[in-house]
């Protein structure tokens, strides 16, 4: 699928997730919602973020697919082989855009998802603290936190922030 048409997409998918907790009455069914579209969120802002930031530095996208996260190989066993079974949205890079901007503009570019799922579950959890939603801001706090330190331990050994590490580093001449 063209990558702006899969992008555009996941944007639609969020936002009419996130108008349905508009809708949902409150009590558990509406913290189980608002988990779910917390963990759908930081999923559904990733490539996006990775499209918009790629974009405004002139790497170019050839395809948005549904893929299976690099991270599962670094999970003990039996998680990885559960992770394995999740899709994920994945772009597919132009390689020769990467080659031709900074090596920071890359780095950037692959950094961005990661801050823009991050920053999604922490944005719902701390929406619902100021909504004074008590077990659903707990709840997605929880999940923010976790999501976090999932990040911490495992993007830098094989997700966005190892490749972004990877883009800095000086090539030998």
């Amino acid at each position: 699928m063209k990558p702006a048409a899969g992008v555009a997409i996941e944007i639609i998918a969020l936002t009419l997730a996130l108008v349905g907790s508009l809708l949902v009455p409150s009590g558990m069914f509406y913290t189980v919602y608002v988990v779910a579209v917390e963990v759908m969120a930081t999923y559904l802002v990733h490539c996006p973020a990775h499209y918009l930031v790629g974009r405004i530095f002139g790497i170019r996208f050839s395809a948005i697919r549904i893929g299976r996260t690099g991270l599962a190989k670094l999970l003990p066993k039996r998680v990885g082989q559960m992770a394995r079974l999740f899709p994920v949205p994945t772009l597919s890079t132009v390689k020769a855009s990467l080659t031709a901007v900074s090596r920071t503009k890359v780095a950037a570019m692959y950094v961005s998802g990661t801050v823009a799922s991050t920053a999604s579950a922490v944005a719902i959890a701390a929406l619902l603290t100021v909504e004074g939603a008590s077990l659903s801001s707990e709840a997605t706090w929880v999940v923010a936190l976790v999501y976090l330190a999932f990040d911490l331990i495992f993007s830098p050994r094989g997700g966005d922030l190892f490749r972004a590490k990877n883009a800095l580093k000086i090539l030998p001449v």
